[in-house]
């Protein structure tokens, strides 16, 4: 079912929360993109793309797509890393404009420790995307326009909306149980997008031919040393 904020979306919610595959659900689900201020890397600024932060568990890489339609894959569930969520931020440090993200509950997974985990595949994992803050909505984003979650509830696709090269976001969630009692699901994750635009060689010369003329315009002026001031 295609759901377009936000009237569909609280009438999807409803419907998917009364039917029996989420009322026998343990893991109840929903990813939050927000946009953050700002662009590039700071101190609590991750870098979307991350090929040498490695999983202790297995001793690989997971943060690893670069390109669109490569699948990383990660925990989260309940409870959820508040850290995530309150501090971390990320940027898009990949070569492409990011036009939406697909996301697909594939299992179920255990973290001793933070990002040293290890991930059980179940196509039957008793988890689904769905409403966990209460709002009617299923999905919290001011960036992507729609949402749209599969009929088994387990793969949700955020779309319509543009992360550009080295613009910042938050990608965590929010997560219940409907026993009140820890679950991990292992998530497969992609995004949708397009190379961002490199000015042709012809056109970067234009500009540099531009940029000396405004140089030297602004350099004809006559500016008293009294009423100048630093930008």
């Amino acid at each position: 079912m295609r759901i377009t904020h936000p009237l569909a979306v609280r009438a999807a919610a409803a419907a998917m929360l009364s039917m029996p595959a989420v009322a026998s659900a343990t893991l109840i689900i929903e990813p939050v993109f927000l946009s953050t201020e700002g662009s590039g890397p700071a101190e609590t600024v991750l870098g979307f793309y991350l090929p040498d932060f490695i999983n202790p568990a297995t001793g690989e890489p997971f943060l690893t797509a670069d390109e669109p339609g490569e699948v990383v894959t990660y925990p989260a569930g309940f409870p959820r890393d508040e850290g995530l969520a309150e501090v971390v931020r990320f940027y898009n440090n990949t070569e492409f404009d990011i036009t939406g993200f697909t996301l697909v509950l594939v299992g179920t997974a255990i973290e001793p420790e933070p990002f040293n985990f290890t991930v059980q595949r179940d196509p039957n994992v008793d988890a689904v995307w769905g409403d966990a803050n209460g709002d009617g909505l299923i999905g919290l984003s001011d960036i992507f326009s729609t949402v749209t979650v599969s009929e088994d509830g387990r793969t949700i696709t955020f779309s319509d909306g543009l992360i550009p090269v080295g613009g910042r976001f938050t990608d965590y969630i929010f997560s219940t149980t409907t026993d009140q009692q820890p679950f991990l699901a292992a998530i497969d994750a992609s995004f949708s997008g397009t190379r961002a635009a490199v000015p042709e060689p012809g056109t970067l010369a234009l500009f540099g031919v531009a940029s000396l003329l405004l140089t030297g315009t602004r350099r004809r002026r006559t500016v008293p040393a009294a009423c100048w001031r630093p930008a």
